[in-house]
């Protein structure tokens, strides 16, 4: 089977020289739904325990990486603690245990398990954020007063922290869950869409005024040193406000393993793709031949056969329960997350069959990395898909993996690809010309007859003939 990789220039000259496909991250492909699972989280009260002593350790971890002036990324992507108990045998791990029960211990943390455990609600992201919103400000407590008392941070610095954060109000948390109880799941995830939507818009607008105070507290791709006060002060509104949005996100990407992929199309002609992949008509598109078994042949530490598969467009929507889905876990890992103050949860149930929770793991894997929505059907897409479960892929480098030289079969010219551009592309296949002499050359043009994009092959073109 031919697939087809439209490229810019500049790309096309790298893949040809390096005799590389670069694997991206979901976050550089052009569908921000990409890879999209819808979760939820319904578990009965040892469940929720579980998820909130998770909450307050990770946040723990947050707060030291603040204290030591850790970077963005580290604070915003590494907080989650998986595995609590990989501490046990350290000081840590003590320090752990003490907060996660004087966390559970909190009157209001007790009575939000014993509520949305005993009424097994669907909790949709959204309320997952406001259900943390109630809860932070005692996990926020907890912490500075543990790092007051053993001195970790300088008292007079721990009690101005600690005026910041309101006092209990258990009674109106309490009215909060009776009037829940009533409303019907979707009026429950409408209302808490809105309030959702509030709160972000409050803390935006909030942060954009602080921006255009302090020069650098913006987060952005950009790195600004001279900006470290502004920056320290983002990172710690990170951990103090904004840390049940950065679990959340960690909690889901934590779910499935992050997925790099390299896109083809089973088309050479669609004048919207040579557009938009192609530098607008300006770039070229590579030829690529499949084995037999649909296979192209890649290696990084080693080698593979990796199947181009088809996108499926559209399709039911992905959703999976948070407490049923720890594929990526160990089975002890497994058991304490759904472990609560009395024993186990319910949910542990699911995960009596191993085989079967492994094989139904896998199957949503892979539906939610070849699936994109309906507007994108024009495409034809084939895809590759290289599943990071072992964290190898981690670093830039690691996505360029090589490809057998002679599963490029071609290469056409755009209807604007620069006679400069044709001159730097041929000389860099000349120069590897030992891989690429089976070369093809085809030329991209305008059939007016059809009203659409002809590709013709440049019989005259050949390497054999210029080396």
């Amino acid at each position: 089977m031919l697939l087809y990789h439209y490229r810019s220039v500049k790309n096309a000259l790298l893949e040809i020289e390096n005799g590389t496909l670069h694997f991206s991250a979901r976050e550089d492909l052009n569908d921000p739904l990409e890879g999209y699972v819808r979760v939820f989280w319904q578990g009965d009260k040892a469940a929720w325990e579980g998820l909130f002593r998770n909450y307050i350790c990770s946040l723990s971890q947050a707060l030291d990486i603040y204290l030591v002036q850790g970077d963005e990324d580290t604070l915003r992507k590494k907080s989650l603690l998986v595995d609590l108990h990989r501490f046990d045998d350290l000081p840590l791990g003590s320090k752990l245990k003490e907060l996660g029960e004087q966390f559970l211990n909190n009157e209001k943390v007790r009575s939000t398990a014993e509520f949305y455990g005993g009424h097994a609600y669907r909790v949709q992201e959204k309320e997952l954020k406001w259900i943390l919103l109630q809860i932070h400000g005692e996990a926020m407590q907890i912490l500075i007063r543990y790092y007051r008392d053993t001195k970790f941070v300088p008292r007079a610095e721990a009690e101005s922290i600690l005026q910041g954060f309101p006092g209990e109000d258990n009674s109106t948390f309490s009215d909060n869950q009776k009037l829940l109880e009533g409303l019907d799941p979707s009026v429950r995830e409408c209302f808490f869409g809105q309030v959702a939507a509030i709160v972000k818009d409050m803390h935006d607008f909030y942060y954009l005024q602080l921006g255009l105070e302090e020069d650098g507290f913006l987060y952005s791709s950009q790195k600004n040193g001279k900006k470290e006060a502004a920056r320290m002060k983002r990172k710690w509104l990170s951990v103090a406000v904004d840390f049940p949005n950065l679990y959340i996100e960690q909690l889901k990407a934590m779910l499935y393993p992050e997925s790099f992929i390299v896109c083809f199309s089973g088309m050479n002609n669609d004048s919207s793709m040579w557009g938009t992949y192609a530098d607008n008509h300006r770039g070229v598109c590579l030829i690529y031949e499949t084995d037999e078994e649909n296979c192209l042949h890649v290696k990084g530490g080693q080698a593979y056969n990796m199947e181009a598969k088809p996108v499926i467009y559209g399709g039911e929507r992905i959703e999976r329960n948070f407490f049923e889905t720890f594929g990526r876990l160990t089975y002890n890992q497994v058991r304490d997350w759904l472990t609560g103050t009395e024993g186990l949860s319910s949910c542990m149930e699911s995960f009596s069959d191993r085989d079967v929770w492994r094989s139904r793991y896998w199957e949503v894997d892979s539906a939610k990395t070849y699936r994109k929505m309906k507007e994108w059907e024009h495409e034809c897409e084939y895809r590759i898909a290289y599943s990071n479960f072992l964290g190898t892929m981690d670093s830039e480098e690691n996505r360029n993996l090589k490809i057998d030289p002679k599963q490029l079969k071609g290469i056409i010219f755009g209807m604007h690809t620069a006679e400069q551009d044709r001159k730097r592309l041929f000389e860099k296949l000349l120069l590897n010309a030992g891989n690429y002499a089976h070369i093809k050359f085809y030329q991209a043009e305008y059939d007016e007859e059809r009203q659409s994009i002809s590709v013709r092959e440049k019989t005259i073109w050949s390497l054999r003939r210029s080396s």
